[in-house]
């Protein structure tokens, strides 16, 4: 017993280098085949600052106790992920399912520095890496092994998307490479009889077959989200705790109104974003209805308010109702408003004609003067432009429904 202990004491501590020196002995017919699929978490649409997940599956038809192999990963695309230590953490590669539950380890270590790893067409100059291996525990009654006919999501590590990558072709590959030089890297041994430290094989190229496939994921250079069209006076304003869109300077006829169909005509999207509009309380797009911006997975990375400044009650016409409301509001105003600001919400911040952060007498008469001297009740199939001494915080007219 005494012999066995050390004997697999030994074994286990060269495991653990994983030296490529066989420690096998030959057998005639002991074959194997290792087949490894990557998979990313997201498959498309990754953007700059993104950190991504792979997943790798092993698939294995022979009792590995040791598995080490190379991750190429396009240096122009991706970076290894680094901690709040400022170390990098390559690949944060954790263990699970039927390695885990072997009581075995996975390691993520730089490649070696030789140029083996990189031959064609993993190329030194756009490929990086990372070296994961798998070796067996091991105890005074032999070594565990790995035996996934059907293959198991065994480990996962990260990538995190460059700053600033603009690639003509907006990709970035994860591999395993197959070349004949990668080929030096690998390391696989095996037992035949599980528990059977008496004969370990070293497979080679002879020994052992090895597939595995490329991930690929679309990059997107820029960032989803919506940006003024050049030409017009439209403000996208981030500096508030709710995101506002404001300057729509005129009204227009029936046909030409805000809603989703027409806010080309104002805004452009970034980084394959699409958006859509929310009508406000009262079913139109006035103060307080909403954009909705996604980016090209479809999800929501930002709301933008819309304020029409003295479009008060969000009726989409700036009338003697707005009046009563500025007159409600600047006499009462925390009663009214609930809010210490007036950005807190879009009905108070629509009253600041003169946009100097509060809703006082100055407004009121300005939005008075505007209402005596353009009807629009009155005028609905005409188009007005606001007169230039209203024409005050990027205007508060609009294309309105």
């Amino acid at each position: 017993m005494k012999t066995m202990k050390k004997v697999a004491a030994v074994l286990f501590a060269l495991l653990l280098v994983l030296s490529t020196v066989s420690l096998s002995v030959s057998a005639e017919g002991e074959t194997g085949h290792v087949g490894i699929t990557i998979e990313a978490d997201k498959l498309t649409n990754l953007y700059p600052g993104d950190i991504v997940t792979f997943t790798i599956n092993i698939s294995t038809d022979f009792n590995y106790t040791a598995m080490r192999w190379p991750v190429m990963f396009t240096t122009k695309a991706f970076e290894p992920v680094v901690n709040g230590d400022g170390d990098t953490a390559y690949g944060n590669v954790r263990g699970f399912g039927k390695i885990e539950s072997a009581e075995s380890y996975l390691e993520s270590a730089e490649l070696p520095t030789n140029s083996e790893a990189f031959g064609s067409p993993y190329t030194k100059a756009n490929y990086s890496g990372i070296l994961i291996q798998w070796t067996a525990g091991t105890s005074s009654a032999g070594l565990s092994y790995y035996n996934e006919p059907a293959g198991s999501n065994c480990l996962t590590f990260q990538l995190r998307v460059k700053s600033g990558y603009t690639a003509n072709k907006g990709v970035g590959t994860v591999a395993i490479p197959t070349t004949t030089q990668a080929k030096k890297v690998f390391y696989y041994q095996g037992i035949t009889t599980p528990g059977d430290l008496s004969t370990l094989y070293k497979m080679d190229s002879s020994t052992c077959t090895f597939t595995s496939n490329v991930c690929t994921v679309n990059i997107i250079s820029a960032a989803p989200g919506i940006v003024a069209k050049n030409g017009t006076d439209i403000i996208l304003d981030t500096d508030h705790d709710t995101n506002y869109i404001y300057g729509f300077t005129e009204v227009f006829t029936q046909d030409r109104m805000i809603e989703t169909e027409t806010l080309p005509q104002y805004i452009t999207t970034t980084g394959n974003a699409t958006y859509t509009l929310e009508a406000n309380e009262l079913g139109g797009y006035g103060t307080g209805a909403v954009i909705h911006v996604y980016d090209a997975d479809g999800e929501l990375v930002d709301d933008y308010t819309i304020v029409v400044f003295g479009d008060i009650d969000g009726n989409c016409m700036i009338d003697a109702y707005d009046m009563i409301m500025m007159l409600d509001g600047i006499g009462n105003v925390q009663d009214w408003a609930c809010a210490d600001e007036i950005t807190d919400n879009a009905t108070f911040f629509s009253c600041d004609i003169t946009g100097d952060g509060v809703a006082f007498a100055e407004d009121y008469t300005i939005l008075e003067s505007f209402i005596e001297e353009v009807s629009i009740r009155m005028y609905p199939d005409q188009t007005y432009s606001a007169p230039e001494q209203y024409s005050i915080n990027q205007g508060f007219i609009c294309k309105c429904k």
